[in-house]
């Protein structure tokens, strides 16, 4: 290999190890705020949860929309935990000179998945204001901008899908 290309893999190398930190960090606020979420909700204490732009007070609901609640925060943290593992795992692949590589396209995939997912549940946290709440006419905006983006993930993931096949036929013929 070139010595400037081994300065790049270097460089993402590097990077991708910090990126990998970062996302650890981000997977344990994901379960501190889940649990902290789980707690308020059970205690009842006051105070509010919940996600996105739609927050409950905790007073104002009863037990039944609480665990309504809790289930649909349970789901949203699900979500957002498996977008941050499959970004975490990626850069995992990055770290270890992996980038065109099935395994790589896999998580890539899977990250795709996880943010249409996050739109989703975005929805969903609307869906359940209006269900909830003695206002019906309460947030009319639903910002799912995410399932765009995890579409275009999604296409450059079967994109690098078919180079990574381009890539073990040309090494076979070589």
């Amino acid at each position: 290999m070139r010595p400037e290309n081994e300065a790049k893999l270097r460089k993402i190398r590097r990077i991708s190890t910090l990126l990998r930190w970062v996302c650890k960090g981000l997977l344990a606020l994901i379960v501190i705020g889940f649990v902290m979420a789980t707690v308020a909700l059970l205690a009842n204490r006051g105070g509010s949860v919940g996600y996105f732009d739609v927050w409950f007070r905790i007073g104002d609901l009863t037990l039944g929309h609480r665990l309504l609640v809790l289930a649909l925060s349970a789901l949203t943290s699900a979500v957002w935990f498996m977008c941050i593992y499959h970004l975490h795992e990626l850069f995992g692949n990055y770290s270890l000179g992996q980038i065109f590589t099935r395994g790589s396209v896999g998580h890539l995939r899977q990250l795709g998945i996880a943010c249409v997912l996050w739109g989703a549940m975005k929805i969903l946290w609307v869906g359940l204001s209006r269900a909830l709440s003695a206002n019906p006419l309460g947030p009319t905006q639903v910002s799912a901008e995410i399932i765009p983006i995890g579409i275009i993930i999604l296409v450059v993931a079967w994109f690098m899908e078919m180079a990574v096949d381009l890539q073990e036929e040309n090494e076979l013929t070589v």
